[in-house]
């Protein structure tokens, strides 16, 4: 082995690799604390390789274990850890914080903004994620996430083989929690982004309240359509496909490529003329009022605008391309020349 390669490796050897193991799964820091805290007969210290939380963590636990009074006094001087430890430790008793935070923090979510989701402070949100859920630098890794949350997400309401009663989800919940809130949010959260993230959550739309009575029947129709779409897009990801089914499942395959197909050859038949003018109104950034100062700012059509004299729309164009335009050279001084010839101030 070469000298320069070896060098390499060694400088990597001196620092934490866990950012290279791809079979790492998100709590791995608690995995850490509970092999430390568990050693006999005394529990292990940290190493130069664990980073703050783990050994903040690690002493958290062994207060933890001493009972109420320490537990008190945990809350007062690390409330973040403290809360982030109690949600985590509901799991099996209250799932439904635990999940909305780890889709909330899926879907790119801050701190702030997931912490004033479910009503707790920043600190508990960041601890939580470092602690138990540590995937926001890795939530470019598709195939990690996909490995290590999304499907053990699906894998919770999978059945044993060896269970004889069929009924028996390996993982217990509550039935407003089962079968879609764990694992459907987390996949809608991660590729559907904040806003998708919060519609899975209730199926309701944030910030479209109904302010008159005649809003009333629009408002229900939009709910009843929007709610038929999501839980049928939900249960794409989970209904099973047999020999009693597969064929209804082919025709609708096939029903939905002809209606593509229908709509192509529509777009097809749109005149040259249409095309362009389509394109031409894409293209053009229409704003009114402010938002047009602030899109022409800076800009010869900005100052122009500006004047006393309104270009016309041959000029306009001529402009927005970058080109000069004979004649205008006068236009900054129009309106002290028009005082000075009706005799009147210029203010």
């Amino acid at each position: 082995m070469d000298t320069q390669r070896r060098r390499l490796i060694n400088c990597d050897a001196s620092v934490n690799l866990n950012k290279y193991d791809p079979f790492l799964r998100p709590d791995w820091r608690f995995d850490r604390v509970l092999e430390l805290v568990s050693r006999q007969p005394t529990p292990g210290r940290t190493t130069r390789f664990d980073d703050d939380y783990i050994k903040v963590a690690r002493s958290f636990m062994l207060r933890w274990k001493k009972g109420y009074l320490e537990r008190e006094k945990l809350k007062r001087e690390n409330p973040g850890m403290y809360f982030a430890f109690i949600i985590w430790d509901k799991i099996n008793t209250d799932p439904e914080v635990q999940f909305i935070i780890e889709a909330a923090i899926l879907s790119g979510k801050t701190d702030s903004e997931v912490a004033h989701e479910v009503c707790t402070c920043p600190e508990a949100i960041e601890w939580y994620e470092a602690i138990f859920f540590n995937v926001k630098e890795r939530r470019a890794n598709h195939g990690w996430i996909f490995k290590h949350v999304l499907l053990p997400a699906s894998d919770r309401f999978v059945k044993d083989e060896d269970d004889d009663d069929d009924d028996t989800p390996q993982f217990t919940t509550s039935p407003v929690i089962r079968p879609h809130l764990d694992m459907t949010l987390k996949f809608f959260a991660y590729y559907g982004g904040p806003l998708m993230c919060d519609f899975m959550l209730t199926g309701f739309k944030r910030g479209m309240p109904v302010n008159t009575q005649d809003e009333i029947g629009d408002w229900l129709n939009e709910q009843w359509m929007i709610s038929i779409q999501r839980r049928s897009t939900q249960s794409t990801h989970l209904f099973e496909v047999n020999k009693y089914n597969v064929m209804e499942l082919f025709a609708t395959h096939a029903r939905i490529m002809e209606i593509q197909k229908s709509s192509e050859s529509q777009e097809d038949r749109h005149s040259t003329i249409e095309r362009h003018i389509h394109s031409m109104l894409t293209e053009i950034p229409w704003t009114v009022g402010k938002d047009a100062e602030a899109v022409f700012e800076g800009t010869t059509i900005g100052e122009y605008d500006e004047m006393s004299a309104e270009l016309d729309s041959e000029e306009l164009m001529l402009i927005g391309a970058g080109q000069r335009v004979k004649g205008l050279e006068d236009l900054p001084n129009l309106r002290e020349q028009f005082m000075r010839v009706h005799g009147k101030e210029v203010n």
